[in-house]
């Protein structure tokens, strides 16, 4: 089951290769492991790299074999997966327009759209449970109760 777990809010603007680090920053400190590798788009163009982070792109190489070349796209193929995700979240949980102002505005409502994606995910792999209980309920409360009929 994909979650997320992490959003950012970034102010203004920003160029995709000066947001990487920060926000790399911020996964290490979450999750207080070592980030071994960043995939990311071609927009993300860091100049001068960061330190001990590999970063993979989907372009092509000079020189590197097909096994590599066939990791490195698989590796970014599932990268592409997540375009789908920020899709349903601009679409289905109202993020095409912030009708809340300011940058702490941007960051809430960043939050609550990744909360609603959350919840929604959890409601549906427990709908069966809840119509389990229900029905149970249901039976119990109604046909398995005996009947008294007075004459």
């Amino acid at each position: 089951m994909t979650k997320i777990r992490y959003t950012a809010s970034i102010d203004g603007n920003a160029y995709d290769g000066h947001t990487l680090k920060p926000q790399l920053e911020q996964v290490k400190e979450l999750t207080g492991g070592k980030i071994k590798k960043a995939i990311v788009d071609k927009g993300y163009n860091v100049k001068g790299g960061i330190p001990g982070v590999g970063i993979v792109m989907p372009k092509m190489l000079k020189g590197e074999s097909y096994y590599l070349k066939k990791k490195r796209e698989e590796r970014c193929r599932s990268r592409a997966g997540i375009e789908g995700l920020i899709s349903h979240l601009k679409y289905d949980h109202r993020m095409i327009r912030n009708y809340l102002s300011g940058t702490a505005g941007d960051k809430i409502n960043t939050l609550l759209a990744a909360a609603a994606y959350n919840m929604r995910k959890w409601m549906r792999l427990k709908r069966q449970e809840i119509f389990n209980l229900i029905f149970r309920w249901i039976y119990q409360a109604f046909i398995l109760s005996p009947v008294n009929i007075q004459r």
